[in-house]
């Protein structure tokens, strides 16, 4: 009896390892935020893409025309629909899990081509996310598109004096 209940234990223990590990490379890909929270107290930048983030921090600056504020809101209205998206599809491969593992004998691979496509999915929404970043970066005026260059020299700079540093621990 006792040979059974730890073979059991072992089965158990290895399904768990490999769910968690499909699990949890999907829900950390599906939460890289795609954009910022947009309620109205909150005014920091968004971490993950250096444009969008440089874009936020520098807004202000930036004194938008009401043509590029058209597009700042659109990008921001995509921003906010693709993190609903991404939440649908996080609850989906959940939901995807929590009925397999309802199961006797849950169906692994059907938990793995959930998370596969929602993987697929989201990176596709992040894509369409920066691409409405983009627009807003082409259509700024060449003195603000110095700013955001000059803004992107700088962190990238900061980012390497941060791995030179990280480098010699």
């Amino acid at each position: 009896m006792f040979a059974f209940d730890q073979a059991r234990m072992s089965r158990a223990a290895a399904m768990a390892a490999i769910v968690a590990l499909a699990m949890g490379g999907t829900i950390a890909a599906a939460q890289q935020p795609s954009a910022p929270p947009m309620t109205a107290h909150v005014r920091h930048a968004p971490q993950g893409d250096p444009l969008m983030g440089v874009l936020w921090h520098l807004k202000a600056s930036l004194n938008l025309n009401t043509s590029q504020q058209a597009q700042w809101d659109a990008a921001v209205a995509q921003g906010k629909n693709a993190r609903q998206q991404g939440k649908a599809l996080r609850q989906g491969v959940k939901s995807a899990l929590d009925t397999e593992l309802a199961k006797d004998q849950p169906d692994l691979s059907a938990v793995a081509g959930a998370a596969d496509t929602a993987r697929a999915q989201g990176q596709q929404l992040r894509s369409t996310v920066r691409d409405a970043w983009l627009a807003v970066y082409t259509g700024l005026a060449p003195d603000q598109k110095a700013m955001v260059r000059d803004a992107l020299r700088d962190r990238a700079s900061q980012m390497e004096q941060r791995r030179a540093v990280h480098s010699r621990s």
